[in-house]
């Protein structure tokens, strides 16, 4: 089956998306890069649209920095903003929690984790992701091309408390260390997984591979 069929995600259940677009962009040297002109909008448009376009209906925006510019930017998209007072200090982490908490309430299964900036991931990866978690190949996983894990990163429900408790200043790659047995990765021939724009060349890099001249 291809990577780009739609069938890919027929048979799974509810799951939900956290993308992290709270951080302040301190290594951007002044601007916000969720915010800088990407195909037809945004950085942060186009990490949302993936996601929307891979079929997931629970969609949360996790806000911080310049939340109302971040929600102009995400105008009339069909997805929800939390916002995350502790942006400052609180590092990813704190994101992280702020969607979760809020996915809680809901009847998900799992949920992504998408770094806000990261506007090359493509639908597809979302589908392979969502039906091999369908298909019990297990409770949290993620992409890996050559040797390095990147994001999106799905983790089922059971594991969200665990997320929660960990402490301030952790990362969510402690949680998958510790749990090597709940962990799987699927191979990639895209290193889209592994490109954010956190920087100025970063973020002319990705201009490049999606074929916008700049």
């Amino acid at each position: 089956m291809s990577e780009n069929s739609p069938l890919l995600a027929a048979q799974a259940g509810p799951v939900a998306a956290v993308v992290l677009a709270a951080g302040t962009s301190s290594r951007y040297r002044g601007a916000n890069k969720l915010l800088l002109p990407f195909r037809d909008g945004t950085v942060i448009r186009s990490t949302v649209q993936a996601v929307r376009n891979a079929g997931i209906v629970h969609l949360v925006v996790v806000t911080g920095h310049e939340r109302e510019r971040i929600e102009a930017a995400l105008a009339a998209l069909p997805v929800t903003f939390v916002h995350n007072p502790r942006y400052r200090e609180g590092e990813m982490l704190s994101s992280i929690k702020v969607g979760l908490a809020y996915l809680e309430g809901l009847d998900v299964e799992a949920a992504f984790i998408v770094p806000g900036d990261q506007p090359l991931l493509p639908a597809w990866l979302f589908r392979r992701i969502q039906q091999a978690f369908a298909q019990g190949c297990a409770e949290i996983i993620a992409p890996k091309f050559g040797a390095m894990r990147g994001h999106p990163v799905l983790v089922a429900r059971r594991w969200w408390p665990m997320a929660l408790a960990l402490p301030d200043g952790a990362q969510m790659r402690v949680l998958l260390q510790a749990n090597p047995q709940a962990v799987a990765h699927i191979l990639v021939n895209t290193d889209a997984v592994l490109l954010d724009v956190d920087t100025p060349e970063a973020y002319q890099q990705a201009l490049e591979r999606s074929g916008i001249a700049h």
